[in-house]
């Protein structure tokens, strides 16, 4: 399908959807831009880890329910309710008094929004019967999810010439999100979808166990977890390690990280809109060799070549990494069409595991060992994620691996 024809086939809510992945990958990186900040409010790494331990808890649960809520509950229901929960939990973080509440406003955030995403992507799945379409249609929504992590550093630094505290940002957060919540207002967009309980009462709903039996599946799944780790990992840490490890100053790492962005910006952009022969399985397999050789780089070169080398470690790494989700995804998706929502489910699990992971194990390790050696442990953790791409590559089923756009 033609670009020009593919864009005009998406309908009013699949863009609402994109426009709501944007406005997530903002908030989704402003953590790791005012970590400095924060850091300095908090008592150590270990309790920054930790917040972001109890974030990602929240995406686990409310991928989990999310998936079941999707296939019993009418989706508008659904979207408002889960974005004006998230409107009062960002007004929790704003207003927090102590570390608790602060916990609690997180936790709450990542719930809501990983319970939209799996409503969302369970909605993408049905839009169009072609899985060519269907991955494009997907990886958009990751596209716009990176774009919101892109333009979040930026925005902070022009936040912090008028206000330093870590709070502001989240605060001006509040006015994108009031736009998500009147987009989804309108009832006529929503009269097309099927209903709700048709996945149970044809049969074909499976049980999360179940679904994980399937060796696609779990191998998906466990590509999640590394895969969240290193995402996460690095919007989590990576500012932190540019100004103790590459000796870089605030501003200059915050750019650095705008590298990792724009590479996944950049990978994901060419998986939405550019027709490719390669089949997925050459996609994880040679993108991932680009992670490692960009992790590599900025472990290995820690401190030297400047925000050059820095930059370049950066796009590469982003590159590797950025299309994993939706590739994952639409091979999931391809096996078994009807329990989309499910699998959504389960992969952005394997996802908030993994950045639970990295926010926990990297800020228990920077305590005691540094934040460069805490975050050089990024580099076993791609390895490991190499062994698991090299399984999928084996193990998945050549039909379910057939050309993507």
């Amino acid at each position: 399908m033609k670009l020009k024809d593919f864009l005009s086939s998406i309908p009013y809510l699949a863009w609402v959807v994109i426009y709501t992945a944007f406005c997530a990958g903002i908030f989704a990186a402003i953590l790791g831009a005012v970590t400095p900040e924060l850091r300095e409010e908090l008592d150590n790494y270990q309790q920054l880890g930790v917040l972001m331990m109890v974030w990602s808890a929240g995406g686990v649960l409310g991928a989990l329910q999310g998936g079941r809520m999707a296939q019993r509950y009418a989706p508008r229901l659904l979207f408002l309710s889960y974005t004006g929960l998230a409107l009062v939990s960002i007004s929790l973080i704003v207003l927090s008094p102590n570390f608790t509440v602060l916990m609690a406003g997180f936790f709450c955030v990542a719930l809501c929004e990983t319970a939209l995403f799996t409503l969302a992507h369970s909605i993408l799945a049905d839009i169009h019967p072609q899985a060519e379409v269907r991955a494009r249609m997907l990886s958009m929504v990751d596209v716009a999810f990176s774009l919101g992590n892109l333009v979040s550093p930026m925005a902070v630094i022009g936040i912090q010439q008028f206000s330093g505290s870590w709070r502001m940002p989240y605060a001006l957060y509040l006015l994108p999100l009031l736009t998500v919540l009147f987009a989804f207002w309108p009832r006529r967009h929503f009269e097309h979808l099927a209903p709700p309980h048709h996945a149970e009462e044809q049969g074909t709903s499976m049980s999360y166990l179940a679904l994980l039996r399937r060796p696609v599946v779990c191998w998906a799944v466990v590509g999640g977890v590394l895969s969240g780790f290193l995402e996460w990992g690095q919007n989590f840490w990576y500012v932190s390690y540019g100004i103790n490890a590459q000796q870089l100053s605030p501003n200059a790492a915050r750019f650095g990280l705008q590298f990792f962005v724009a590479g996944m910006v950049g990978a994901r952009l060419w998986q939405a809109f550019w027709h490719s022969n390669w089949p997925l399985r050459q996609k994880l397999w040679r993108l991932n060799l680009l992670a490692l050789a960009g992790m590599a780089m900025n472990v290995v070169l820690a401190g030297q070549g400047g925000w050059l080398a820095a930059g370049l470690g950066n796009f590469l790494f982003g590159v590797g990494v950025g299309v994993v989700f939706p590739v994952l995804l639409a091979i999931m998706i391809d096996d078994m069409p009807a329990q989309a929502s499910k699998l959504s489910a389960l992969l952005m699990i394997g996802y908030s595991v993994g950045s639970q992971l990295a926010g926990l194990l990297v800020g228990s390790l920077s305590d005691v060992v540094g934040v460069r050696w805490a975050y050089s442990s990024m580099l076993l953790v791609v390895l490991a994620f190499t062994a698991v791409v090299w399984r999928i590559v084996g193990f998945a089923q050549p039909a379910v691996l057939k050309p993507q756009a």
